[in-house]
């Protein structure tokens, strides 16, 4: 073995550009790999700060009759998850909340979390300062307590190690510091404290079954799986189906409820893990790519090195000693670039996570460890196999026939060697067209999108954010109502204000809606009927104006829908098509609580606004109410210009904090952009597919410029023979180029049957997949022969210039 290695590494010395060609090309594929490995390790296996994500699930509600596939849970459904005692080892719940924070006189705003006292042992986080909630401070009228995150720890205590008990004030009120997180857990995304949920006991009873106000993660005992976890729940859901029809309430039944769990890794990734995916699928194309470039190399290498290998047998080497050189051959060269791979491709990864836009990244975190060396290892191990096949295979066809006579130094390559190189050429230019016309199915899907309506127009809209949980605003309605329109008013006499209004929640910007079934006055439902149901939203007079949405029927809000007023409601015309077919509900009455609440009058009808996706088809309506008559504690203020919207920027702020000097605005960006960042993770994956279509191209070049210098070497006799025969220089150069053609037209005919199939399968999981098909099979053909063009011309014209005297004379 030491003597082979030796050997090869004598040869690969005398063949510099073959092996830097070789090694650069190897480790591209698998650093490539290895970069996207490392981000999905980050995003999708095993995100920073979480010990054992393989054990937490996230877990949720559901309600097949109302269209609801998932949302929170309610605190008896977390008491059902909590009790399985044989399969969770822990569970909490979260509430997503954010505080106007006091500190050193100045008034900022922080993301947090309520969180129940095992929050940080579902995770398995350990603070580096300090502790965690005890179970007596997650009670209902404990003391108030608070865990900071490292980054609002060193923000505003700048490190400090003495900061345990220190006080600070959320919104108004005095908490104690108990401890500090370490730096790499921030879960829920982006929170920067955690407060301690303390629900009463009251919370837990039977009533409060179907009020879903939570989210909720467990952590599994060791060895339990999620499907056995949701078995036990789906136990607990039929418990309570029994329990309702002993007491004659049937709505869990009627209404299709049931709990299940999840990984919480597929929570934690949102919109990145179907790029990811589809990105790992496209490197790996790449790695594919590069060793068949590689293998047609390493056979015209092989062809060259007959002689030897004839001589080498003449001598008596057996083909176990030969095969055994080109292993160790392709062995050396893909451990190099595999070590380049392992070195770059946790660098690239996190360059690649850089570029991933801040709101879909964050809470991420690219790490070498021993699981993606270990991968990066195992992507040179396939690297070296589909690199050394193919010469080794070959060798052993041809082994029992090898004469020296027979290979003379300008011998041609035998017909089955030719061919098989032909094969590997055809796939590359295959697998490249695929890649570059998934580029265009992207590209075309993603311009599909950016040309949805989204309900409203976006331009020239900027946004702010306020939330009134405050002790002076929590239960003063009045002083909402005040606060609001008194921003409003003032924000609507700004120099280029168009409109200025208030709403929650913010299309785009607010998460997720809160909904709810209703009751139709004029439609009677039965006792345990679910009922129709829709999301719920509220806003001021101006907000119309503000999105510029249509009024389709009847009125929108006005100063006179106050609270002492008659309830009135807007609905859109989602809603209006699904429960009042054919007919205008403006005039009609609903019951937003239960069968006793009093009846609101619908007054309009609007165009329906999606939430926060282009891509998703929606097709739940929602019901709005006037803020003055219904106050809420957030707001979003709405600011349409006529100039550039970041204009208003300095005049929100200020705005808002003349009104009332302790509240903050956060969040302050235009609507645009948030309607563009829905789309972050799709512009994303064109932009990687577009770099690797491009970096396919590449090798797919490099490999037809290799075949036809290799050809053409071989060739040199009877090139030679041609033209002293009479061919013309333009003839040899056609006869080469013809050859060549006929070569891409086979890859890119196979690359038309991939591509057809690819889009059949990526449009079950990627919206838009359904046009711009044929304008990218004709791109990614020009493409494709455009660069056999550029690789065929110069070994084209470089076998025209042989000498016929000197290429016969040295035969």
């Amino acid at each position: 073995m030491i003597d082979n290695l030796r050997y090869a590494v004598r040869q690969l010395f005398r063949a510099p550009t073959f092996t830097i060609v070789t090694i650069l090309t190897l480790a591209l594929g698998v650093g490539a790999n290895t970069a996207i490995f490392s981000v999905i390790q980050a995003v999708l296996l095993h995100p920073s700060g979480v010990q054992d994500p393989e054990r937490v699930a996230s877990f949720h509600a559901k309600y097949t009759q109302l269209n609801l596939p998932m949302i929170g849970v309610s605190a008896p459904d977390f008491a059902d998850a909590r009790s399985m005692q044989s399969q969770v080892d822990a569970a909490a719940l979260v509430q997503s909340v954010s505080y106007n924070a006091t500190f050193d006189g100045r008034t900022q705003h922080l993301r947090a979390a309520k969180v129940s006292q095992q929050w940080f042992q579902v995770f398995g986080a350990e603070p580096i300062v300090g502790r965690v909630f005890l179970p007596e401070e997650d009670q209902k009228g404990a003391e108030r307590v608070v865990v900071l995150s490292y980054a609002a720890w060193q923000r505003m205590f700048g490190g400090q190690h003495d900061v345990i008990d220190k006080k600070i004030l959320l919104d108004d009120q005095s908490y104690r510091v108990i401890g500090v997180m370490r730096s790499d857990f921030a879960w829920p995304k982006g929170v920067e404290l955690w407060t301690s949920l303390g629900l009463a006991p009251t919370e837990f009873a039977a009533q409060n079954r179907f009020n879903e106000s939570y989210n909720s993660v467990v952590r599994m005992k060791p060895g339990v799986t999620v499907a056995q976890l949701n078995a036990g729940l789906e136990q607990k859901r039929m418990e309570e189906i029994r329990r309702e029809g002993t007491s004659g309430f049937t709505f869990g039944q009627t209404s299709g409820w049931g709990m299940f769990a999840q990984p919480w890794t597929e929570d934690a990734a949102g919109d990145l893990r179907k790029p990811l995916v589809a990105l790992f699928a496209v490197v790996l194309m790449v790695l594919l790519i590069a060793c068949t470039n590689i293998s047609g190399l390493m056979l015209a290498r092989a062809s060259a090195r007959m002689k030897e290998l004839a001589i080498r047998s003449a001598l008596g080497a057996s083909l176990r000693q030969l095969a055994m050189q080109f292993v160790v051959e392709t062995a050396l060269l893909a451990g190099i670039a595999t070590v380049i791979g392992v070195l770059a491709g946790p660098v690239l990864g996190k360059m690649l996570l850089l570029a991933i836009p801040h709101d879909l990244a964050r809470g991420f975190a690219v790490h070498m460890d021993l699981r993606v060396a270990a991968v990066a290892a195992g992507f040179g191990l396939l690297a070296a196999f589909l690199a050394g096949v193919a010469p080794v295979v070959q060798l052993a066809r041809t082994h029992k026939s090898l004469k020296l006579a027979e290979y003379s130094k300008s011998s041609t390559a035998g017909a089955s060697k030719q061919r098989f190189r032909n094969v590997l050429v055809a796939t590359e230019v295959a697998l490249a067209f695929l890649l570059v016309a998934g580029s265009g199915l992207f590209l075309a899907s993603l311009r599909q999108l950016q040309s949805v309506d989204p309900g409203f127009k976006s331009d020239a809209v900027l946004t702010g954010k306020v939330t009134l949980d405050a002790t002076n605003y929590k239960g003063q309605d009045l002083k909402q109502v005040n606060f609001i329109h008194d921003v409003t008013e003032r924000l609507s006499a700004q120099p280029g204000v168009v409109a200025a209004a208030a709403v929650f929640p913010m299309p785009f910007a607010s998460g997720m809606y809160p909904s709810a079934s209703f009751r139709i006055v004029e439609k009677p439902t039965g006792p345990n009927d679910p009922g129709p149901h829709g999301d719920k939203g509220w806003a001021t007079p101006g907000y119309l104006r503000a999105m510029e949405i249509p009024l389709l029927q009847g009125r929108w809000f006005s100063e006179e829908d106050r609270k002492d007023s008659p309830a009135v409601a807007v609905i859109d015309d989602l809603l209006a098509k699904a429960y009042w077919p054919g007919r205008s509900p403006v005039g009609g009455h609903l019951r937003l609580g239960g069968q006793d609440s009093p009846p609101v009058e619908i007054v309009g009808v609007i165009g329906h606004v999606r939430k926060d996706s282009l891509e998703v088809e929606e097709n739940k309506g929602i019901i709005y109410r006037p803020m003055a008559q219904q106050p809420v504690g957030e707001a979003v203020f709405v600011v349409r210009t006529k100039m550039n919207p970041e204009v208003m920027r300095t005049p929100l702020v200020e705005t808002v904090r003349t009104v009332d000097s302790q509240e903050a605005v956060y969040d302050v960006a235009t609507l645009g952009s948030f309607v563009t960042d829905s789309l972050a993770a799709r512009q994303l994956l064109v932009w990687l597919l577009t770099m690797f279509g491009g970096l396919a191209l590449l090798l797919a070049a490099i490999g037809i410029y290799g075949l036809l210098s290799s050809t053409a070497s071989q060739r040199t006799t009877e090139i030679g023979i041609r033209m002293a025969l009479g061919a013309q220089r333009w003839q040899v150069v056609s006869l080469m180029l013809r050859e060549s053609l006929v070569l891409i037209g086979a890859g890119i005919l196979a690359g038309l049957v991939l591509t057809f199939v690819a889009q059949r399968v990526l449009a079950h999981s990627f919206a838009g997949m359904n046009g711009g098909l044929s304008l990218s099979l004709v791109v990614a053909a020009f493409c494709l022969l455009f660069a056999a063009a550029v690789a065929s011309i110069v070994p084209a014209r470089r076998s025209a210039s042989v000498d016929p005297v000197i290429a016969l004379r040295n035969e």
